[in-house]
């Protein structure tokens, strides 16, 4: 029954008023599917500019994936741990956005390459973003759970990003975000779990909007090493406000931060739930009424927040899937339960 779900889920979608021209992207075993892959959708001539490409549940690619088409990419998801009918849509390989114009969404993928300008990657689990050509302008990292580092191009070329309303989180030799100009950095949750005298949640930024932030470094003797020292000085062109951060101490220049709390998890977070669900502010939490809205600050803050399991906004899915054992009157009794992502 589960291989049949995907065409029901498009039906659902044409009922709806879906307009653009899509393309369904799975196994061959699944009934209805139009390409095996991203890469063969993009190898075919009937994939243009504006068409969506819907990934079923079972797509499940261990090859690298090149984009070069401005497409939009939709999967179900990236929470794996979900009891319901629901399977992820995965990529376990690279993905490369080659084409200006690129949106992804709800997939579970690795590591993200960014080639050209004004790409979203939202909604998404990814374990890597970094931006691969010197060229690249502004691209989009919005409500996702990046589990390792965000960075541009090198040391000598900063690139451009705007990171909004996502949990990004590193335990290994790493900066968070890094060689970053001219970006937006805003409701984010950025944690660190490392001891390292020279690596930093954020490093090497500059002429960047950072606010509304929770920047912890919470190991033990390491709470300075949330914001490096380069990018609080007063060369750097960095706006910095309203961020909660590990290190007891203020930064020079910028008195409008929280300090003292990289041992304060369990006073911010409710720490229960998987994802960004483990970072939902606790009730009596510093981040509550501190944004410059006057709303909570990290990633759940703002206009968008970070929903639970990554699932595509306003796309029905199925909870409940019963078939019945025998047919009633020369029919089989089906039961479906659908619900509408409306977060």
């Amino acid at each position: 029954m589960n291989k049949s779900i995907f065409s029901l889920f498009i039906l659902l979608l044409a009922a709806v008023g879906a307009e653009a021209k899509y393309w369904k992207i799975g196994p061959s075993s699944v009934i209805g599917m139009d390409f095996a892959s991203i890469n063969d959708a993009m190898s075919s001539s009937d994939v243009t500019k504006g068409d969506t490409l819907y990934l079923d549940q079972y797509y499940n690619e261990s090859s690298d994936q090149t984009v070069t088409k401005q497409v939009v990419i939709i999967g179900t998801g990236y929470d794996t741990s979900l009891t319901d009918e629901h399977v992820v849509a995965r990529l376990t390989s690279a993905l490369h956005l080659k084409a200006k114009g690129i949106v992804v969404k709800s997939v579970r993928l690795e590591n993200v390459y960014f080639y050209n300008e004004e790409c979203t990657v939202e909604r998404c689990y990814m374990t890597s973003g970094k931006t691969q050509s010197t060229t690249a302008g502004l691209n989009h990292i919005y409500s996702c759970y990046v589990n390792g580092p965000i960075s541009g191009y090198d040391s000598y070329n900063f690139s451009k990003y705007d990171i909004q309303n996502c949990v990004i989180f590193i335990n290994y030799n790493s900066n968070n975000i890094f060689n970053l100009t001219s970006s937006i950095i805003r409701f984010n949750t950025i944690l660190r779990n490392y001891s390292s005298s020279s690596l930093y949640c954020m490093n090497a930024i500059t002429n960047s909007i950072i606010t509304n932030n929770i920047i912890l470094c919470y190991t033990s003797s390491y709470y300075d090493y949330d914001i490096s020292s380069n990018v609080y000085s007063s060369g750097s062109g960095n706006s910095i406000e309203h961020n909660l951060l590990s290190r007891s101490t203020s930064l020079s220049y910028y008195p409008t931060n929280k300090y003292g709390y990289g041992s304060k998890l369990s006073e911010l977070f409710v720490r229960t739930g998987s994802y960004s669900d483990y970072y939902k502010l606790a009730e009596k939490s510093a981040a509550l009424e501190y944004a410059t809205d006057g709303g909570e600050v990290g990633c759940h803050g703002g206009m968008f927040g970070c929903p639970s399991g990554g699932r595509p906004q306003y796309i029905p899915y199925f909870t409940k899937v019963t078939v019945g054992s025998r047919s009633e009157n020369g029919k089989l009794p089906v039961s479906v339960t659908i619900k509408i992502q409306e977060e």
